[in-house]
């Protein structure tokens, strides 16, 4: 249930008057003909129901009552800024915002049930130890698994068969030996092996399960990329969150982010098959601890202010795409938090307080089935004409001196892109020198290979570049504390 009084900025205790002077502020701030934010037309409806309900004593009444029913929210979200003050300057400022969504109260809830399926590449390039390690791997997911777990599996080339079909795990020994069927056969095509397997996932649905599809290729699908997005989001807006894992050098690692992005699920790069097992097995046992999935993060910016960029520093670290609005952030775990930077610009206006953004935190809370489940919040900033410059917390210093070594190496590959490689090369040199100060020298290692390799052929290696971009990304999530 939404929280009205934090909708229009209020106390709970508030009059009726200050209720009426808080929505006549708000309104402005979202009213669609004065801010061009796309999403500012339904904050505007939100501000707008939330009024009509606690201007009217009797309704307010009733709407304290279910909202107290509903106890605490099950996650918030904490802010911390880059700053405390913006000055009172003309040029736009650059503010960052890291966002950090906890759970709260979970220690009495049931673990919830896993509805997952393993969509498998089976082409010929898997032939040998990457297949090998793959059914490896699906059976010792399988032997993990609970008896109230439903699992399947589905294998693609230039087709998609159902190996294993949605099934609680009752008869382990008959499933396994199916997985061991799997033969490598024909070209890739995603397309077929993500919609058969999100046909085995509809088939047991449920919005008090963790619903994940995990897709394993080696390749690159052609022609159908776009078909394959459009199903990621209709996954999506079902409740079902779609990872991918890349072995190897020859698959797409763009199109796999944004897969990924489109639900909020993972995307991963494999280097070697030997390390296939450990990565999908982590991956799958660490689904039982699942408080929310589908969580998402609305953004409605203030009048002046632009959302430039988003990144989600953990649990595993990778872009958000700005274009699908709310966020999609991935699910969140009881015990670890998800935390997401937003970088924004913003024209300071008038007054002693800048209002920057709206934040909406929305989840489906598994095992109590609570869908869109919400927490919201203002960020603000106090303008001064004070000159002090605080410098910005630690945890903020560290989220973007660790992006910066990403941000780099993607300039250098837009370099390569543009033809530019003069511009590539010093890029690369400029992130291995980097590296090397943090004491990642493997990684510069690579970096520098890499910065030769181009200046004396003109060429990248397609190995490199994705050890490069996922070795800079996995830098940024900070280390998970040992147990």
């Amino acid at each position: 249930m939404p929280d009205l009084y934090a909708s229009l900025g209020v106390a709970r205790s508030a009059t009726q008057d200050e209720i009426r002077q808080a929505f006549r502020q708000t309104a402005r701030r979202f009213h669609p003909d004065t801010n061009p934010d796309p999403s500012a037309s339904d904050e505007f409806k939100l501000v707008s129901n939330a009024y009509d309900i606690l201007s009217d004593p009797q309704r307010r009444a009733e709407y304290n009552g279910l909202f107290d029913a509903g106890g605490m929210p099950l996650f918030v979200p904490q802010v911390i800024p880059s700053r405390n003050t913006m000055g009172h300057l003309k040029e736009p400022q650059v503010v960052y915002f890291l966002v950090d969504i906890r759970a709260t109260l979970w220690a009495n809830l049931p673990t919830p049930p896993l509805n997952v399926c393993l969509v498998i590449d089976r082409s010929n390039s898997m032939q040998g130890p990457r297949l090998e390690q793959v059914k490896s791997a699906a059976k010792q997911i399988i032997e993990g698994l609970n008896a109230n777990d439903t699992f399947s599996v589905v294998a693609f080339s230039d087709r998609a068969e159902v190996i294993i079909p949605a099934q609680q795990m009752t008869n382990k020994a008959a499933i396994l030996n199916k997985v061991s069927s799997i033969n490598p056969s024909g070209g890739t095509e995603i397309l077929q092996g993500l919609l058969a397997g999100l046909l085995e996932i509809q088939r047991n649905l449920n919005p008090k399960s963790v619903n994940h599809l995990i897709l394993l290729t080696d390749g690159r699908t052609y022609g159908d990329e776009d078909n394959c997005l459009l199903l990621a989001t209709l996954a999506e807006s079902d409740g079902v969150t779609v990872s991918g894992l890349g072995i190897g050098d020859e698959w797409n690692d763009s199109f796999l982010d944004q897969l990924a992005g489109a639900t909020g699920g993972e995307s991963r790069y494999i280097s070697s098959p030997s390390v296939v097992t450990r990565l999908l097995t982590e991956q799958v046992r660490g689904m039982g601890g699942t408080l929310a999935q589908r969580l998402r993060l609305q953004v409605t910016c203030d009048p002046g202010v632009t959302l430039r960029s988003a990144f989600k520093v953990s649990p595993q670290a990778q872009p958000v795409p700005l274009d699908l609005q709310p966020l999609r952030i991935g699910s969140l775990q009881r015990e670890e938090p998800v935390s997401v930077l937003l970088e924004f610009l913003a024209q300071v206006g008038e007054g002693g307080l800048q209002n920057l953004a709206r934040l909406t935190v929305l989840g489906d809370v598994l095992s109590l089935g609570r869908l869109d489940e919400r927490y919201m919040l203002d960020l603000q900033m106090k303008l001064t004409d004070s000159a002090e410059v605080t410098p910005p917390p630690l945890a903020i210093v560290n989220a973007l001196d660790k992006l910066t070594l990403y941000r780099l190496q993607e300039k250098a590959w837009a370099a390569v892109d543009e033809g530019d490689v003069l511009k590539a090369t010093t890029r690369l040199e400029m992130l291995a020198t980097r590296l090397i100060s943090d004491g990642e020298g493997e990684l510069a290692k690579v970096a520098l290979a890499e910065a030769y390799r181009l200046g004396q052929t003109r060429q990248i290696s397609a190995e490199a570049r994705k050890r490069i971009k996922y070795g800079t990304r996995a830098l940024i999530a900070p280390p998970k504390a040992k147990t």
